[in-house]
């Protein structure tokens, strides 16, 4: 019983930026900066001032009964940023994510 919770991390690069979503994503980039991160279910999404690469962190909820049925973290963490990009109209490529289980890094801490 109960869920797992996973830290999804999906980076990629920015693809054919016209220079109209340049100039709003550098508008915005003070919002996007990676000390603002935080993982949350719908996602931070941070870039820097190059335009280059950026990235989504997520807190994806996995209830332990239904795991088998669902799809994985990373499957929900990828999607969730293809659907986020594509209504943003913003272009991407090479996206590659992981995921981190918060039960085992509690686990992997030694007993004092």
């Amino acid at each position: 019983m109960g869920a797992s919770i996973y830290r999804v991390v999906v980076r990629g690069q920015f693809a054919d930026l016209a220079e109209e979503q340049r100039a709003a994503l550098l508008a915005e980039v003070t919002d996007h900066e990676i000390f603002k991160a935080a993982y949350t279910e719908w996602g931070t999404f941070t870039y820097d001032e190059r335009l280059q690469f950026f990235q989504f962190r997520y807190e994806v909820r996995v209830d332990n009964e239904a795991a088998s049925d669902g799809p994985a973290p990373i499957d929900v963490g990828l999607a969730r940023t293809t659907t986020q990009l594509d209504d943003w109209g913003i272009g991407h490529k090479h996206l590659r994510a992981t995921a981190t289980d918060l039960s085992s890094v509690w686990s992997a801490v030694p007993e004092q």
